[in-house]
């Protein structure tokens, strides 16, 4: 049985809206990235070389990448980091193009760190340039400023490893034949694989009992869910439960799984993400399973059932009683963002964000990322919930951007990914709405 749970398109705009309007009084009164110890074996070795402003490795500022990692030389000293961060789907989930991205100094798990690095920047080999991540007004650290105001780093001659070429991307994992997954062997297959990951792998797909109650929960979706479990993790057990999660390849957080399994009761409950939508596929009893741990850390992370899929959906002109409308926006692919929006408020730009769980902290930064084109508006908590976030637009070249670029926008919260949203319209809804406080 599927099942959706929603809010009414109409129900969250109007919610914006009045947020918006109570913000302004008051406001002025997550990449998924792989943390990498080295680069060996990573899949990178094209990127390999040295780097420097005008390819002139005799000088500094430079930047060595190689196997071990990435050596940075500035200001007379040299910084090895511990480990870099490779923002795997900085450029969006169904980019296919070259530039890869990392942040180079990390500060935490969570905290991605000042500075954000293009390797192969605009599609062109050999070249690195380095961007600032910072709030405004917050001072850049001396060593990370020597190369965000830099320019461009290109490959010196004769540094690069001979022979090196760009990676081949990788096609969906096959699924191989396996142990067919019964209701009374599961214990037995605990630690292992569904798909061809090992000469014991589970065959959860074709053959036995849990393979039948799946083609018969999900009928034609099952083809999803095989390609949506195609990086996976082994099938696990929390008390009477087993589950196991994955994603289709480069696209977790937006073409992923999950799956419960209840032996006691002969049913399975899946969770499917697709263009970052979840709906979950419950048992036909209609009871919904509860979920592990490992599997509840997931959905917060994740974009919910009430999430708007990719592309997103085009800017809107709302109408608000008393006052001016407002551009908005729905965020696709979110875990945490429903919409955004723009207006005036006594002659100057504002932005608020309605998220779709609270948020504790106090400030936040909000960023728009135009392909590499980074735009940072610091946001205040507005209500009591910590579901409204206003910040001001002044100064900002972000409705400029959204009434020049196409196509999508990526967003972050804090460094972490938070999906995308359309462009689509941007522009004739912000002439529309902007005009009282914006030069357009």
């Amino acid at each position: 049985m599927r099942s959706s749970r929603f809010e009414a398109p109409q129900a969250r705009r109007l919610r914006l809206a009045l947020a918006g309007t109570a913000l302004s009084v008051l406001a002025f009164a997550a990449a998924q990235a792989l943390p990498l110890s080295n680069l060996n074996g990573q899949g990178v070795d094209h990127i390999f070389g040295s780097y420097a402003p005008s390819g002139d490795c005799s000088k500094e500022p430079s930047v060595v990448i190689d196997r071990n990692g990435m050596l940075f030389r500035a200001n007379g000293r040299e910084v090895r980091p511990q480990g870099v961060e490779y923002a795997l789907t900085f450029m969006g989930q169904s980019y296919q193009g070259i530039t890869a991205v990392f942040f180079p100094f990390p500060v935490s798990n969570t905290d991605y760190g000042r500075v954000i690095m293009f390797v192969n920047d605009d599609e062109q080999p050999g070249i690195i340039r380095f961007d600032a991540d910072l709030p405004r007004g917050q001072r850049a650290d001396p060593f990370h400023s020597a190369f965000t105001a830099a320019g461009l780093f290109s490959l010196c001659k004769g540094s690069a490893p001979a022979g090196t070429t760009a990676p081949v991307q990788p096609g969906p994992a096959i699924v191989g034949q396996g142990v067919p997954a019964e209701w009374n062997n599961l214990a037995s297959l605990v630690g292992k694989y569904p798909g061809d990951y090992s000469k014991e792998n589970i065959d959860i797909f074709d053959k036995g009992a849990v393979a039948a109650a799946l083609n018969a929960l999900l009928g034609p979706k099952m083809a999803v869910l095989k390609t949506n479990l195609s990086t996976v993790s082994p099938l696990q057990r929390a008390g009477r439960y087993f589950y196991l999660s994955g994603n289709a390849p480069h696209q977790g957080g937006v073409e992923q799984a999950y799956l419960m399994i209840d032996p006691a009761r002969r049913e399975v409950q899946v969770g499917l993400w697709e263009r970052g939508k979840l709906t979950v596929y419950s048992p036909a009893s209609g009871a919904r399973l509860p979920v592990a741990p490992d599997i509840k850390k997931m959905l917060d992370n994740s974009p919910p059932e009430t999430a708007v899929p990719l592309p997103g959906t085009p800017w809107e002109v709302v109408p608000v009683q008393g006052r001016a409308p407002i551009a908005y926006v729905s965020a696709a692919a979110s875990p945490n963002i429903e919409a955004l929006s723009l207006y005036c408020e006594g002659g100057k730009p504002f932005m608020a964000m309605l998220l779709n769980k609270p948020a504790t902290v106090a400030t936040m930064t909000m960023t728009w990322n135009f392909s590499g084109r980074l735009v940072n508006i610091p946001v205040q908590r507005a209500n009591a919930g910590g579901t409204q976030w206003i910040g001001g637009l002044s100064g900002t070249e972000l409705v400029p951007l959204l009434m020049r670029q196409s196509g999508t926008v990526l967003l972050r919260i804090d460094g972490r990914l938070e999906g995308e949203a359309s462009l689509d319209n941007s522009a004739v809804v912000l002439r529309n709405t902007m005009r009282g406080c914006t030069r357009l």
